[in-house]
C-alpha cells in the first residue's frame, strides 16, 4: 500500500457517476464506490483488450469500450477500503505507454475529463515523462506552462 501511494501522489482524478478514473503514462485506474458490505463474490468485473465491464450486486455499473487498448494479462482489481470508504479498483496497464498517449476520456463513447482536468493531466504526463528522462531530479513542484499538450515538445538532438 505504501508504494501505491507514493506512486499516485500528484494523481489527477476524473468524477463519474460510481466513482473516478485517473491515469498515468504507463497506466490507467479506475475507483468505483461501493457499499462497505460488499465483497469479492458481489463483484463481477470483465476486462478485455478494449473493453471493461463491473457491476455490483448484479447491478452493472458500466459496460463500456474503452478510449484505447489495454495489456490485459497485466491488468486486475482489487476491493480496497481507505477513509472509510470501500471501493473496486481497477488497473489498467496500457498498450501505449508514451506521453503523447493521455486518455481524454475513460470510455469511447463517456467518461471525458472536463477540460480544466485533462489540462491537468497533460501538465502531469509531462512532469512524469520530465523525470523519466532526467531521474536525478525532482519536478514534482515545477509548474509546467507552455506546450505540453501531446507529452509537451519534441526534441531531435543530431
Amino acid at each position: 500500500k505504501q508504494w501505491y501511494q507514493r506512486r499516485v501522489r500528484g494523481i489527477v482524478k476524473s468524477k463519474t457517476e460510481w466513482g473516478t478514473w485517473y491515469q498515468s503514462i504507463d497506466d490507467v485506474t479506475i475507483e468505483v464506490v461501493v457499499p462497505t458490505s460488499t465483497k469479492g463474490k458481489d463483484v463481477s468485473v470483465k476486462i478485455f483488450p478494449s473493453s471493461v465491464s463491473c457491476s455490483v450486486f448484479k447491478e452493472t455499473k458500466f459496460s463500456e469500450k474503452l478510449f484505447a487498448s489495454i495489456v490485459t494479462d497485466e491488468s486486475t482489481w482489487t476491493i480496497e477500503e481507505e477513509d472509510g470508504s470501500r471501493f473496486i479498483r481497477i488497473f489498467l496497464v496500457k498498450c501505449i505507454k508514451t506521453p503523447q498517449n493521455c486518455w481524454k476520456s475513460l470510455f469511447e463513447a463517456s467518461c471525458s475529463a472536463d477540460l480544466m482536468t485533462l489540462d491537468t493531466m497533460q501538465k502531469r504526463f509531462l512532469q512524469e515523462r520530465y523525470q523519466r528522462e532526467n531521474p536525478g531530479f525532482d519536478f514534482s513542484g515545477a509548474e509546467v506552462t507552455g506546450q505540453y499538450q501531446d507529452g509537451g515538445p519534441q526534441f531531435n538532438f543530431q
